[in-house]
């Protein structure tokens, strides 16, 4: 058996604890999903970042919906198991809770740039950092 890991927007670094996650071969992948990215908003500025950012991971690419292209994937290359970056994103986490039972699904947190006193807002990317860059540069990120 194999597994797939799945990076998403939020999960992009070659560091991030998902690569180590599978005890089993995995293929890492990243679906450019356009209507998604138009559904969140994402501008030509955010796109580029997000492709530049990937070519610098050892990440195969492929465009589609990513529901459909998560399973089509999982099932060519007989996938039992889907690693993903732990997420608050609504819509990232319906994606994976509309995955197959078939399909074990395993979450992996990352560590936490700083902790917030309360929940972050993730509209808007300066809302966040404007709470968070107070505690950024404190030891570890804590209080």
């Amino acid at each position: 058996m194999s597994a797939l890991i799945w990076l998403h927007e939020e999960a992009l670094r070659a560091s991030h604890p998902l690569f180590a996650a599978s005890a089993t071969p995995a293929k890492s992948v990243f679906i450019w999903d356009d209507a998604y990215m138009t559904a969140m908003g994402y501008g030509l500025k955010r796109r580029v970042f997000l492709y530049e950012t990937l070519l610098e991971l050892p990440v195969d690419i492929y465009a589609g919906d990513t529901l459909e292209t998560l399973q089509t994937l999982a099932t060519a290359s007989q996938a039992s198991q889907v690693f993903a970056g732990a997420t608050p994103n609504p819509r990232l986490n319906a994606i994976l809770d509309a995955l197959p039972d078939t399909l074990k699904v395993t979450r992996v947190a990352d560590e936490a740039f700083v902790d917030l006193p309360e929940p972050e807002n993730l509209r808007r990317f300066f809302k966040y950092w404007n709470k968070a860059k107070k505690l950024a540069f404190q030891p570890n990120g804590r209080r």
